[in-house]
């Protein structure tokens, strides 16, 4: 029988964001999304949609090092049947079974959650506009019926390549950095793994044995309690992964509620208003808000673990932050995610609707209400420190292009601080999470955040807390929402 294909409400909204070049981004899933090409003998069709998006680049000499890098998308789509529950499409994990327009290609993951696309060519930079790409779906994998009308919500995230090699952990001087314990020096991530050496509040180093990383923990934790991780069993930052340009945008947020189930929603919506959170409406299933470029605030550990199982993603390590905002530079003592100049904004221009601007490089230091825009203090929109002219140390960008890496909102990691943080393993999302609303993936923090910290510094913290190796929260347990938490997830490669 012929399936019915209904045409899908593309229900996308991403944030304004930078690359290399430094210039604002926008990536948006463009016209009618369709069904198309339906094989009823292998239980398979081809979702049928453009995309587009600003800037995008993949080089051979990142940085003039020699580094291969790019940008690309994640995109994954789900679908409901009648007026059923939004489920997560599983996708082919074949390559070929993908169309990739021409100037692009497609990386299908391998657990079927989703797929990338980027540009195939080295060397190019600019935009992208990409028509009739065509993604398998086996809906026979999901038990849908060769005659059933569904519709479909095709989904994009901007992500950045953190290609495979040695990077700098620790600056050696920054509170709480991740140090050598013989040297009192920055360690360097290899093929090898390493050891972890845990100090407690009384940073007692004479403690400690001669050899290994020194992390301080959370407290309690005792002088023993030392294990080996290494790049197998553990996101060290050594292999190759995806980290996205930016953090979980407002409209991002609301997209991710507007496909949950009304028990789901109850979980997962906020009601909190202040400090730039912005005004939220709608009932569960057609959530709405009114800015959806700015970073969204707010964000327990909960909040985004289930964003990131939602989207076949996960979360990222404390090791991949280093290694996101240093790249394969040596560690520079007292560096922010774009080197050492920082200068705060205090003036936005223009009203926020996506296209405002702002001086400086950085949204730190509380401070007084911005002048102009909305007003206030709180997050700013994704991405907004690049212009068309502006370097990466204007633009605050990380050396492989993320940005907002030190900043704006503080940023929740998997740490090394606590036992619970040291046994996780990396496992993606599956697209789904469990009936109450929270993430259900193997190895991850739990919903009451154990196992995760803060990296980065955001808009309410003082320079310190910026630093690249800094560590002031990094094993800082706490399950709650707050008006400078966010959230950035992860894949491996």
């Amino acid at each position: 029988m012929k399936k019915t294909n209904r045409i899908c409400i593309v229900l996308f909204t991403l944030a304004l964001t930078t690359s290399l070049p430094l210039l604002a981004n926008n990536i948006s899933i463009d016209g009618d999304v369709t069904l198309t090409d339906q094989n009823t003998t292998e239980d398979y069709t081809n979702i049928k949609f453009d995309i587009s998006w600003e800037n995008s680049w993949r080089t051979n000499d990142l940085n003039g090092d020699g580094i291969t890098n790019w940008d690309a998308a994640w995109v994954f789509a789900k679908y409901r049947v009648g007026s059923g529950a939004w489920a997560h499409c599983t996708l082919s994990s074949t390559d070929g079974d993908h169309t990739a327009p021409t100037g692009s290609t497609i990386d299908a993951a391998s657990d079927g959650t989703g797929i990338f696309i980027y540009r195939s060519a080295v060397g190019v930079a600019g935009s992208v506009d990409w028509n009739n790409a065509k993604l398998r779906w086996n809906y026979g994998t999901d038990l849908v019926a060769d005659d059933a009308t569904v519709d479909v919500k095709v989904f994009a995230i901007e992500m950045v390549n953190i290609p495979q090699g040695n990077f700098y952990l620790g600056d050696g001087s920054s509170y709480g950095t991740f140090r050598i314990v013989a040297s009192n020096t920055p360690v360097q991530i290899t093929t090898t793994g390493v050891v972890v050496k845990c100090e407690d509040t009384s940073y007692d180093d004479t403690q400690l044995e001669s050899d290994g990383i020194l992390v301080d923990g959370d407290g309690g934790i005792s002088y023993t309690d030392n294990t080996t991780i290494d790049n197998a069993n553990y996101p060290t930052g050594y292999e190759a992964f995806y980290c996205m340009k930016y953090e979980i945008s407002q409209g991002q947020y609301v997209d991710f509620l507007n496909t949950l189930t009304s028990d789901q929603d109850a979980t997962r919506y906020m009601t909190d208003t202040g400090y730039r959170h912005g005004a939220w409406g709608g009932s569960p299933g057609s959530r709405t808000t009114g800015i959806p470029n700015r970073a969204c605030n707010y964000l327990s550990w909960a909040d985004g673990a289930a964003y990131s199982d939602w989207a076949g993603l996960r979360p990222m390590t404390e090791l991949e932050f280093e290694k996101a905002c240093r790249g394969t530079k040596a560690a520079v003592a007292g560096e922010y995610a774009w080197g050492s100049t920082i200068v705060e904004a205090t003036t936005i221009s223009g009203a926020e609707n996506g296209t405002e601007t702002v001086n400086g490089n950085c949204n730190y230091s509380w401070g007084s209400d911005f002048s102009g825009g909305d007003g206030g203090r709180g997050p700013l929109r994704c991405g907004i420190f690049a212009t068309s002219i502006s370097t990466r140390a204007e633009a605050g960008a990380s050396y492989y292009g993320v940005m907002e890496m030190s900043g704006n909102l503080q940023e929740r990691s998997v740490t090394l601080g606590n036992a619970t943080g040291r046994t996780f393993t990396g496992t993606h999302g599956n697209g789904a999470i469990d009936d109450s609303g929270n993430a259900d993936a193997a190895s991850w923090p739990g919903t009451n955040a154990s196992g995760a910290g803060f990296r980065g510094g955001g808009w309410r913290n003082d320079a310190t807390y910026l630093l690249v190796s800094g560590r002031c929260y990094a094993a800082h347990t706490h399950a709650n929402r707050y008006y400078d938490y966010g959230f950035r997830s992860a894949r491996t490669k």
